[in-house]
């Protein structure tokens, strides 16, 4: 089976300082974890032990509970806490609500058209390698089909293996605010959750918010996008933003510019150009 690093990307001063702490290899950027590349043609999983400094030391064949029996006496087997690992990222990235043409793709997925783009995917990168050592998150902006989603996405796919925290991606859009409408209808299968949506958004590690910066109708809009905004700021909480336009025009009139100085204090902006990416997904 070919199997590739998780990023694609060159990471040699941060495995660097992981060499002599770590139980596994270069190969695997010494996480124990590889990906699959073409597990979505061929059913597998995405997610697999390292052939060279785990696999080769796996001793349960791969059976739950990943046990082994030496001499009447049960031990974990040597993979047991790779695959359980494993197995949490996997529930984590599952309630992750990535779009699924966006879900598993790595660093060497994105393609850089451009300088700026090419720059957004090393900044990207330096970020993914340094977390949680980070001071800001990342508000990337252009033309649509640049990249944004699907840099954005990846970003937070690498977060959630490398560390399995808790992330979260969420698209600006009308059907986001309906669902939050909904929450205050009574009779909705939702009614009374707005509170628990809030402290969802407001409190996970990390938290992709795609396609904002649109105007929207509504001051309750609005103020809604600021007080995430804010609960965030206040938090440090780590935010990936993107968007169709320029935030500095985009944002400046939303919640009397506080969104906008809250973004500029919270993230590095940064523009992607070139074709439309949408049309090799």
């Amino acid at each position: 089976m070919n199997i590739e690093l998780l990023s694609g990307v060159s990471m040699q001063t941060k495995t660097q300082k992981l060499e002599h702490k770590s139980p596994f290899c270069s190969y695997c950027e010494y996480t124990g974890i590889v990906r699959n590349p073409s597990f979505a043609e061929i059913g597998q999983e995405p997610l697999v032990l390292c052939p060279r400094c785990v696999l080769t030391k796996c001793e349960c064949d791969g059976q739950p509970p990943y046990y082994i029996e030496k001499n009447g006496t049960i031990s974990n087997c040597y993979c047991r806490q790779i695959r359980m690992k494993i197995n949490r990222i996997k529930t984590i990235y599952s309630r992750s609500g990535i779009d699924k043409k966006y879900q598993w793709r790595f660093f060497n997925s994105f393609e850089a058209n451009s300088k700026l783009s090419s720059n957004a995917k090393n900044v990207a990168y330096d970020i993914v390698s340094k977390f949680p050592d980070v001071r800001k998150g990342l508000f990337l902006w252009g033309n649509p089909g640049t990249g944004k989603t699907l840099l954005s996405s990846i970003m937070l796919t690498e977060l959630i293996i490398r560390h399995a925290i808790e992330g979260r991606y969420i698209k600006i859009s009308r059907t986001f605010f309906n669902k939050l409408r909904a929450t205050f209808a009574e009779g909705s299968a939702t009614y009374g959750t707005a509170q628990e949506i809030e402290y969802e958004l407001e409190n996970a590690d990390v938290l992709v918010v795609d396609d904002f910066g649109v105007q929207r109708d509504s001051a309750w809009e609005q103020e809604t996008l600021y007080n995430l905004v804010d609960a965030r700021y206040e938090a440090e909480k780590f935010t990936i933003f993107t968007s169709n336009v320029d935030p500095h025009r985009a944002l400046a009139d939303i919640a009397g510019g506080r969104v906008l100085s809250r973004i500029k204090e919270m993230c590095t902006i940064l523009e992607l150009t070139g074709p439309d990416y949408r049309e090799k997904l």
